[in-house]
């Protein structure tokens, strides 16, 4: 077990985010964002991804590749991005998405919807960012609104592509579910769902009993799996064959699987970093 994952086991939520925090505030006195690439956040603010200018520069390249490639979206998309943190996979879209097209970015963590509002919005007013108070448990221990019950402030049918990439990973399935459903009733008939999971089927839960995974979900919880017994929501895994019902059930169906490097399994082609988990697209019926 890693350093990191040690404290995370053992430390309360906004202790270990403080702890993990503070080297970043140090670096960034020390060193200064690369210029021409657009707005980019400070080092400390890299709270949703590996932090380092180059790996937020890259894994923005890589995404705006899979959305553009494999995606299949368009430049005038209607684009919901439900957990967009600090805009790493946002920032590329600035130069792809036209002025028929509109994103609208969410996100639990204010930090980074105040930082994307002054240095995006203002920018660009077709890219707007809402702040939603949901409560989880290590990421928002002291949010109002849960998660089971949330209802998108959207009509039914505005989005042309729903994304969200490391967020049903800190979820419930119970939660997972009602998200589904919600998804579902925004996108348009025939829009794409793209999210990414940990997914485990009896192929994966094998080799992680070998050691040949680099995520480690071994205590077992109500229809899903944890790393931490002491903040389940730190990372959580659901059954392959459980996602599948669940979007059956609320009118999606999925498309493609890229399975994610943490299961053992080659990345896509250009998804190097993008791919660690699994990635799944979907398709409104």
């Amino acid at each position: 077990m890693s350093i990191k994952q040690a404290l995370k086991n053992t430390l309360s939520a906004s202790i270990f985010h403080s702890v993990r925090d503070i080297p970043w505030m140090i670096r960034d006195w020390r060193t200064k964002a690369p210029i021409g690439q657009g707005p980019i956040p400070p080092l400390r603010l890299m709270f949703d991804g590996p932090r380092g200018y180059d790996l937020f520069l890259k894994m923005g390249r890589e995404t705006l590749g899979f959305y553009k490639n494999i995606a299949g979206m368009k430049p005038d998309d209607v684009i919901l991005d439900i957990g967009c943190g600090i805009g790493r996979k946002t920032l590329p879209l600035l130069d792809y998405l036209n002025d028929k097209a509109l994103y609208v970015g969410m996100d639990l963590d204010r930090r980074g919807i105040d930082w994307l509002l002054r240095n995006v919005t203002s920018r660009n007013q077709r890219f707007v960012f809402l702040h939603q108070d949901i409560y989880n448990k290590f990421y928002n221990p002291k949010g109002s609104l849960i998660p089971g019950l949330l209802v998108l402030p959207f009509p039914d049918a505005s989005f042309d592509m729903v994304v969200l990439w490391s967020v049903f990973t800190h979820m419930y399935p119970g939660d997972i579910a009602h998200y589904l459903s919600e998804i579902a009733r925004v996108l348009k008939p025939g829009g794409t769902l793209a999210a990414s999971f940990f997914l485990y089927d009896d192929e994966v839960l094998s080799r992680m009993k070998r050691g040949e995974t680099t995520m480690d979900f071994k205590y077992a919880l109500k229809d899903c799996r944890t790393t931490n017994p002491n903040m389940p929501e730190d990372a959580l895994a659901v059954g392959s064959e459980w996602l599948d019902s669940v979007q059956h059930q609320v009118g999606l169906q999925t498309q493609q699987r890229l399975s994610g490097t943490w299961t053992g399994a080659a990345p896509h082609a250009g998804l190097e970093l993008t791919n660690f988990q699994d990635i799944v697209l979907a398709k409104k019926l």
